[in-house]
């Protein structure tokens, strides 16, 4: 034989036996793998809790912005759950609603700056910009500030927040709002 050949035998031999010794081990750990895996998700599945909402989630979404009743909301507006917090319902409720919304943000600021007053909220400030916000003020002792800024695809991001003013804020100011601008008569003649 030549040598060659024998040192092609011997380092075909030896990176045989290498392979072997390196498939045993993946194969070792892909089991070891494999089998964690399959315990994990058997454990995990069995968790019934509270810690996820629902498979139906366009029903929650629904159910959410049916539950507010003083505030108007653009068709086919995407609710983030997640991301929203609402105490309360109908024209009592406080809290922040985050909304993505089917149109540019123009049109959406113009949206809301037309049809917010017909629900009994009345205009503060209003300010255009990167990010627009919209201020009112509302019966109850309430006030919303609305956020809108340009999100992707010609969508609109809207964050709108409803809270009381202050008790001392309500002593300072809130007879002269309440006789200057929630007075519906009065402002529907301006």
């Amino acid at each position: 034989m030549d040598l060659e050949v024998i040192l092609y035998l011997i380092g075909s031999i030896i990176s045989l036996v290498l392979i072997l010794k390196l498939s045993k081990k993946i194969i070792k750990y892909s089991l070891l793998f494999i089998v964690g895996a399959v315990v994990f998700f058997a454990f995990s599945s069995c968790s019934k809790g509270n810690l996820s909402i629902s498979n139906k989630m366009e029903n929650v979404e629904e159910n959410t912005l049916l539950r507010i009743n003083d505030i108007p909301f653009i068709k086919n507006s995407k609710i983030d759950i997640e991301k929203s917090l609402i105490l309360g319902e109908g024209k009592s409720w406080s809290g922040q609603i985050l909304l993505n919304v089917p149109s540019s943000k123009s049109s959406v600021f113009n949206f809301y700056v037309n049809n917010i007053g017909d629900f009994g909220w009345k205009e503060q400030t209003t300010i255009r910009g990167e990010t627009s916000i919209l201020n009112y003020v509302g019966d109850n002792n309430r006030v919303v500030i609305i956020s809108l800024e340009q999100a992707r695809f010609n969508n609109t991001d809207v964050l709108i927040s409803v809270s009381p003013y202050t008790e001392e804020f309500q002593q300072k100011v809130g007879e002269f709002i309440n006789d200057k601008y929630l007075d519906i008569k009065d402002w529907k003649k301006d």
